[in-house]
């Protein structure tokens, strides 16, 4: 049996981002912190490309999308809950435990959940916060926090808002699914300012946009349900 050897690239992508994510634990371990965030990164950007690869030369498998799950769960599960645990989480005995393993267990339904209700044509909108973007929020913050101390006496609450993050992995929380983007020129510039200042601030860049990505479901999430109540509201007075 003859395997074309384009699909070797995709997967090559997936294995990478896996590959890096057991070496974020490894220096997560090691107490370089910052070399740890960054890898985590580096393998959001793989994990990106992967799929893509995979769909530009017509590779996609069904051991493609798997192997992209189990990779997905070291790389941006186990790595960033090692992370937070060896920088903050082992200073608050069970209570840094208990949040770095619900992280990876989140992480792990959020991506079961996904690969049994995907359809063949993608949505216009995740369900729950997708994990990459889960795993960058940690790692980014972590980081930030140790350039900028901001909560030096008060680390409790990077461990409570990577909580609610990995809550919010498996909420039926709506985030917008960026693939089907409409490419116009103003959207380029756009991107273009945006790499820009990711230039001169990398980690603060990330951060802002993941953030304000994390910010944007949650709005919207309680702006349709307010609207609803009101609506109803209406009706009933009518």
């Amino acid at each position: 049996m003859k395997i074309n050897p384009l699909f070797i690239i995709p997967n090559l992508f997936t294995a990478t981002s896996a590959f890096l994510g057991v070496l974020s634990i490894i220096y997560a371990s090691k107490d370089r912190i910052e070399l740890a965030c960054w890898l985590i990164i580096i393998s959001m950007i793989l994990d990106g490309l992967d799929g893509r690869v995979a769909r530009m030369t017509n590779t996609s498998s069904k051991f493609g999308v798997e192997f992209d799950s189990l990779c997905d769960v070291i790389a941006f599960g186990c790595a960033p809950a090692i992370l937070l645990y060896f920088s903050i989480g082992q200073y608050y005995g069970r209570f840094g435990a208990m949040v770095s393993c619900l992280f990876v267990v989140f992480g792990a339904i959020r991506l079961a959940r996904f690969n049994v209700t995907v359809s063949g044509e993608t949505s216009k909108y995740f369900i729950g916060l997708p994990i990459p973007s889960a795993a960058i929020f940690v790692a980014t913050i972590i980081v930030l926090n140790i350039k900028y101390d901001f909560f030096s006496n008060y680390l409790i609450y990077i461990l409570l808002a990577s909580f609610i993050v990995g809550i919010l992995m498996v909420s039926n929380v709506r985030y917008p699914n960026f693939k089907h983007i409409k490419w116009r020129l103003s959207n380029f510039v756009l991107l273009v300012i945006i790499l820009a200042i990711s230039f001169v601030y990398p980690m603060e860049s990330i951060f802002t946009l993941i953030g304000a990505y994390i910010l944007f479901g949650v709005t919207r999430y309680f702006y349709i349900i307010i609207s609803k109540v009101l609506l109803k509201k209406t009706k009933t007075n009518n």
